[in-house]
């Protein structure tokens, strides 16, 4: 089977809080082949977190960028855990596998390349494993200009006319699809310009048996067992 998986948020499945750390500890012994984590930069901090809000994954109230830095340092997920931030997720994931950075919001970039460029600094290791992904062009075509190497995935949620001639601009290293949105001549564009197919969020073995048969190189899912139980079923 050819499909990596990446561990969506995290790989939370159905007990876990989503891109909290219990999440990607267990995703990390899972043999998954990467992880994908969401992050806002807020108050000259970066937080791991997927909504604009809070109180449906973590305690508290209101949209991120009205919260406070004491907001947003106090809120919690169900577990207990506060909010991560990208310095643990970088210290806890290492270079063990692959991990998707997504940018939430606006004028982030920056921060985020600075951030790995002193872990890279700090450990001497690699960025090589880092994808950098986002809605927000904007943002990927300023990572490209701060850190050309790094990898960066192009995130699209429908099937533009001209499929993925966009992330041409941004010399991407993979598209990153909507599964709703995926046909087989989408997939089939995405690797005639050099890019990888990575498809979000699957999570049922009848979707995982589809992207596979249209050529797809990587799945998002939440449920990183399940996948993993499905791959080697059919490997085996």
């Amino acid at each position: 089977m050819s499909l990596l998986c990446i561990a969506h948020r995290g790989g939370p499945g159905n007990d876990l809080p989503e891109n909290s750390l219990a999440a990607i500890t267990r995703a990390l012994n899972s043999g998954c082949s990467g992880i994908e984590v969401d992050v806002w930069h807020l108050q000259n901090k970066l937080y791991i977190t997927h909504d604009h809000r809070l109180g449906r994954v973590a305690s508290g109230s209101g949209a991120l960028w009205s919260c406070s830095r004491e907001q947003l340092d106090n809120a919690r997920l169900d577990n207990g855990e506060p909010l991560p931030t990208l310095q643990q997720v970088l210290e806890l994931v290492g270079e063990q596998c692959l991990l998707n950075i997504e940018i939430k919001n606006a004028n982030a970039a920056d921060a985020v390349i600075k951030t790995l460029q002193e872990q890279r600094a700090t450990t001497g290791g690699s960025l090589e494993h880092i994808i950098l992904s986002s809605f927000n062009h904007h943002e990927l075509f300023r990572a490209k200009r701060l850190l050309p190497s790094l990898k960066r995935g192009v995130l699209l949620a429908s099937e533009p006319l001209d499929y993925a001639a966009c992330a041409t601009s941004l010399a991407a290293y993979s598209c990153n699809t909507a599964q709703e949105a995926c046909s087989r001549a989408f997939s089939e564009d995405i690797h005639r310009r050099g890019f990888k197919h990575w498809v979000y969020t699957a999570n049922h073995p009848d979707e995982w048996q589809r992207l596979e048969d249209i050529g797809a190189d990587a799945v998002f899912t939440d449920h990183v067992d399940d996948f993993m139980a499905y791959r080697r079923a059919r490997e085996s």
